[in-house]
């Protein structure tokens, strides 16, 4: 919907592969600074250097820190494209292990409930969002890190683990429960009935079938 768009700030990026490049060097920002962002890529040829955007012809969502700083993007491909998911590479100011994905939004709804739901990806947390579960964050990896951990434990120490069911969901299950309980959390399983993702199911089951397996 319009309202999770604007919330979520989805965007898009072109196909043409110079619109941001273009966008950036009409504001006056430095080459050297455009590839430090991670925003932008370079290749040498014939008539010298060449710039263009990472990101191509895929939904854009923009990666904050816990302050609500946009720190890195995210971008789903659109169609059978490969990779689906491309992220922005770790840059001065952004590093995967250390960001979870909305936490600056979910972060008052974890406090107050005392604990946090978490799930594998950007689709994923905006679907349990946008079907009124405030406390849910992404760890946008395989797995939970060390360092996500210890920023979840400023929140709470209850977490619902709701990742997607495939192999490498479960995989990704078992080491986030073996580093949460490291952690002293207090740690819960929810697994989707039918092979579903939580976004997936939402969709197909809808936000009440969701809220009542998740309680």
């Amino acid at each position: 919907s319009d309202e999770v768009i604007g919330r979520f700030r989805i965007g898009y990026a072109p196909g043409d592969g110079q619109g941001l490049t273009r966008r950036l060097r009409e504001e006056g920002f430095a080459a050297d600074m455009l590839e430090k962002s991670g925003l932008v890529l370079s290749a040498s040829g014939g008539e010298g250097t060449r710039h263009f955007d990472r990101f191509r012809r895929r939904i854009i969502f923009p990666i904050t820190n816990e302050s609500g700083k946009v720190v890195a993007f995210g971008g789903r491909a659109l169609g059978d494209e490969q990779p689906k998911y491309l992220n922005s590479p770790e840059t001065p100011i952004y590093t995967k292990s250390r960001v979870l994905y909305n936490l600056d939004r979910a972060g008052p709804a974890i406090r107050k409930l005392d604990y946090a739901v978490l799930v594998e990806g950007y689709m994923d947390c905006i679907g349990v969002a946008s079907a009124g579960v405030e406390n849910v964050v992404a760890s946008c990896g395989t797995s939970l890190t060390e360092r996500q951990t210890r920023l979840l434990s400023r929140y709470t120490r209850r977490v619902v683990v709701n990742y997607d069911p495939d192999s490498a969901g479960i995989a990704s299950t078992e080491r986030s429960l073996n580093l949460l309980l490291e952690e002293g959390f207090e740690a819960k399983v929810l697994a989707l009935p039918g092979g579903l993702d939580p976004n997936s199911f939402i969709r197909r089951q809808g936000i009440a079938a969701y809220k009542e397996l998740l309680a």
